[in-house]
């Protein structure tokens, strides 16, 4: 049986430099055999490492990125110290859209509006779908400024549990009556 060689390089096309930018070549060998691609991606000149075939590291743009996100953070930090309901209105949006409602229909209730609304819900508690038909939406404002997302005046955990008959009783669920 013989022996089989695999081996692949990547190198920078120098042939087709434009404006100091070289595109990503490949070429694998399999058995003597080489086959050349496009990788689709091209770099600066400067950046490519001939020895080592590879990227060199951005260290630059790496050190601006990390000071761009450092920036970031402290901003936000800042939103959350001076308004300190946003984190709560950041995670209703979240449920909102775990729950189905689209980015309008979330925008609506953000903004206190009711919106009469039909289609399917999702729960990830009870990782199932509830039909909705034509029910009264609205988030909802308690003392403390906590956000509940309430559907027909109930708040939606109810309304999940009451959509899949949870906790109701054995003759309730088949409509027996007492």
């Amino acid at each position: 049986m013989s022996r089989s060689t695999f081996s692949i390089l990547f190198y920078a096309n120098k042939s087709k430099l434009k404006n100091g930018i070289v595109p990503i070549m490949g070429r694998v060998t399999i058995n003597g055999t080489q086959s050349q691609f496009s990788c689709k991606q091209s770099i600066p000149l400067d950046l490519w490492d001939v020895k080592d075939n590879h990227a060199r590291e951005l260290n630059r743009t790496n050190e601006q990125h990390q000071q761009e996100v450092g920036n970031l953070k402290r901003i936000l930090n800042r939103v959350y110290r001076w308004f300190p309901s946003f984190k709560r209105f950041l995670n209703m949006e979240r449920e909102c859209l775990q729950y189905g409602f689209n980015e309008e229909q979330t925008d609506k209730l953000m903004h206190g509006h009711t919106i009469n609304y039909s289609g399917w819900l999702h729960s990830n508690e009870y990782r199932r779908n509830a039909l909705a038909d034509n029910v009264s939406t609205r988030v909802i404002r308690d003392e403390k400024r906590n956000l509940f997302l309430h559907i027909n005046q109930t708040p939606i955990a109810q309304w999940f549990k009451e959509q899949f008959r949870i906790g109701q009783s054995e003759s309730q669920s088949k409509g027996i009556r007492r």
